[in-house]
């Protein structure tokens, strides 16, 4: 459905823009605790590769983002690591926390909280599986 392609596309975009904006600004600005932000960067670009492929729907049809089916061998070989629901909400909120640590780079820290919390409510739920 359409709620969930827009939710896949915030996830993806927004919640690495915010981390890899604040980092930047803050390593290039040299803020105190720069190193974080230097984390955060790494950080955001990860998130983005995790989360730039995605599945193919049962009924309808999506269009494969480009370089797609590159990345989604990646997710492939590293199995239940990047796929399974679970262990993403675990993941996204190992990620956020160093992040928290600098203001520059707090709103992502909270987005990847709130893509934690979606993952760990999903998988619970059962709404798209175990990943």
């Amino acid at each position: 459905t359409g709620e969930v392609f827009w939710g896949q596309t915030v996830q993806l975009w927004a919640n690495p823009g915010f981390l890899l904006t604040g980092g930047i600004v803050a390593v290039a600005g040299q803020f105190k605790g720069w190193y974080f932000a230097a984390y955060s960067i790494a950080a955001g670009v990860l998130v983005c590769l995790l989360e730039y492929p995605r599945s193919k729907r049962k009924k309808g049809s999506t269009m494969e983002r480009c370089g797609q089916k590159y990345l989604t061998a990646v997710v492939k070989l590293l199995g239940p690591l990047t796929r399974n629901y679970y262990i993403r909400a675990i993941l996204h909120a190992a990620l956020a926390v160093p992040a928290g640590f600098l203001l520059s780079t707090i709103l992502g820290t909270v987005c990847l909280g709130i893509a934690s919390g979606i993952y760990l409510l999903v998988s619970a739920e059962g709404f798209w599986g175990s990943g």
